[in-house]
């Protein structure tokens, strides 16, 4: 995912302040994640949990959802024209993430609010693996959502551009 972001970051970066932002914020978020699952127990012998690396991620993985909801998908559908195309894709990449941000606090709430310890281990991995998964789909959604919206802006008006 790190990979894919550099690339996405080289391709965009430096087009709007808001998504270089938006994509550093993602950045800090997988190096807490891999931070966090590079810790985990093993499955031969149970180790301690890094607490400092949970409470990192937990800390960057609500920032980031936050951030992508409140500032960053509503000023993207709200620059979008009505009468676009993008407009309508737009919509259902937004919605598509909302889902996704249900299926992570899911995750986030049964989880990463309890204590880890040997009795839940296995779910906690398995739970972190679930998360690995739906920021991966999330991370394709923004980048589709990124894209659509650098469209829109390359048309005239979205995410800053002033309207002729």
């Amino acid at each position: 995912m790190l990979n894919q972001l550099e690339i996405l970051a080289q391709r965009v970066g430096g087009s709007n302040e808001l998504i270089d932002q938006w994509l550093m914020a993602r950045r800090g978020l997988l190096v807490a994640y891999y931070h966090l699952i590079g810790l985990k127990p093993n499955k031969e012998k149970h180790t301690p949990l890094d607490e400092n690396a949970l409470d990192d991620f937990c800390h960057h993985l609500v920032d980031y959802l936050s951030a992508g909801h409140f500032h960053v998908y509503d000023r993207i559908v709200q620059d979008a024209d009505e009468s676009s195309p993008n407009r309508i894709l737009i919509t259902q990449i937004y919605q598509a993430l909302q889902e996704n941000t249900q299926q992570i606090m899911s995750f986030y709430d049964s989880q990463f609010e309890t204590a880890v310890d040997h009795d839940n281990c296995m779910e906690f991995q398995d739970a972190l693996s679930g998360v690995g998964e739906a920021l991966g789909t999330r991370f394709s959604l923004e980048d589709q959502l990124i894209q659509k919206a650098l469209e829109y802006r390359a048309e005239g008006s979205c995410l800053g551009a002033r309207r002729q």
